[in-house]
């Protein structure tokens, strides 16, 4: 408990320069309602007690055994000393014996924090006995919590302006990477007017985003259907259909055609965006890039084309070696049949000639029995079967 109280100084951040002016208004007021003329604003820390500022006298130190605030502070009680010589808690201090001071006369009110933490006091004190009425020591307590006020007024101001420079700083950041990345951002308000258009849509669009996204927005930001060809109407743009219908839209294709350069094939995601109460206040929207996909896509088509025809033309040929083994076999192998048969009766009557032709005939019809068992082998390894498969 004692580490947060002792933390709270330094958020509050009481060793900077105070605001001399409003502390000082209020110490004279507490003088005035004490009757009296010295007053201060104390701070203790562990070791010490720093006068943030003092009524009519330069502020004096000293250490928190010394401190006459210091002893009951923590009490969050208004402490009042009519004559502190007499006092058996206060005669002994330093500030009544002479030592520091030569104190009879010693008020104060707890500052006292939102959070509960005693920060140190307003103290009212003078070196003759005087003694305050009960509406005295009510106003001294109601300026205790408005030095407090004082206090968590400056702290929010000083809070909120770091707070602007962080959100600056991190906004900057987010506009710095918006701007790297290799995407099209592109945000607009409830009135379709462009609120953000980074490097990319730039880029891609070859323009700025000071135009409304309004009027003719398709023909005027080159944006087509995946055709390249069909003009997107507006009423299909995604900001304008997350606008309109409150929903996401994902995976919308679109190109972007200029009057030069090749096509851009993207791909579109987009938001909206809504406010504290949930209302939309606009929509954001995400292009990227796929022409190097769609590309790639196209390439595969046309080799699966190539392909295709490749394989009709190897079906022909297959065919064409079908056919040729087919007439090989009638036109050539059944009258070397016959032959044979012819040579055998010679042979049968007595003409040994013919038992030499008839080897010969032989031999022709191995030679050609090895052609079309070569031919239908070299379609068994490169044709196609019946039902188109490769074999």
């Amino acid at each position: 408990m004692e580490r947060e109280r002792l933390a709270a100084p330094h958020e509050y951040r009481l060793g900077d320069t105070p605001p001399e002016s409003e502390l000082s208004a209020v110490l004279r007021i507490a003088a005035t309602i004490a009757g009296v003329t010295s007053a201060s604003l104390n701070l203790i820390d562990e070791r010490r007690q720093y006068r943030l500022i003092r009524l009519g006298e330069a502020p004096v130190d000293c250490s928190r055994p010394d401190s006459m605030c210091a002893i009951q502070f923590k009490s969050d009680a208004f402490v009042h000393v009519r004559d502190a010589r007499v006092d058996p808690i206060y005669q002994n201090s330093p500030w009544v014996t002479g030592v520091l001071g030569r104190l009879r006369f010693y008020a104060s009110a707890p500052l006292v924090t939102p959070e509960g933490h005693a920060l140190g006091t307003l103290c009212v004190f003078g070196e003759e006995p005087r003694e305050l009425t009960a509406a005295q020591r009510a106003r001294l307590t109601d300026l205790a919590g408005i030095i407090i006020g004082l206090f968590d007024r400056r702290r929010a101001a000083r809070l909120t302006s770091e707070l602007a420079v962080e959100t600056q700083r991190k906004q900057q950041w987010t506009n710095m990477l918006l701007e790297t990345i290799d995407a099209a951002v592109i945000a607009c308000d409830e009135d379709y007017q462009i609120t953000f258009w980074n490097r990319a849509a730039r880029d891609w669009h070859g323009r700025t985003g000071e135009d409304p996204y309004r009027v003719d927005v398709g023909r005027r930001f080159g944006l087509f259907e995946p055709d390249g060809v069909t003009p997107i109407p507006d009423a299909d743009l995604p900001l304008r259909v997350v606008l309109r219908d409150n929903v996401a839209v994902t995976g919308r294709k679109m190109v972007i055609r200029r009057p030069t350069g090749e096509p851009r094939y993207l791909r579109a995601n987009a938001r909206p965006l809504h406010g504290s109460d949930g209302a939309v206040i606009g929509a954001v929207l995400a292009k990227v890039d796929v022409t190097t996909e769609v590309t790639r896509r196209r390439l595969i088509e046309q080799a699966r084309m190539r392909l295709t025809r490749a394989n009709a033309e190897l079906e022909r040929s297959n065919a064409d070696l079908t056919n040729f083994a087919a007439a090989v076999s009638h036109d050539l192998v059944a009258p070397l049949a016959a032959v044979g048969g012819f040579l055998e009766l010679l042979a049968g009557e007595g003409y040994p000639e013919a038992a030499a032709a008839s080897a010969q005939v032989v031999r022709m019809r191995e030679v050609i029995d090895g052609l079309l068992a070569d031919a239908l082998a070299a379609r068994s390894r490169t044709g196609s079967g019946r039902d188109g498969t490769r074999r």
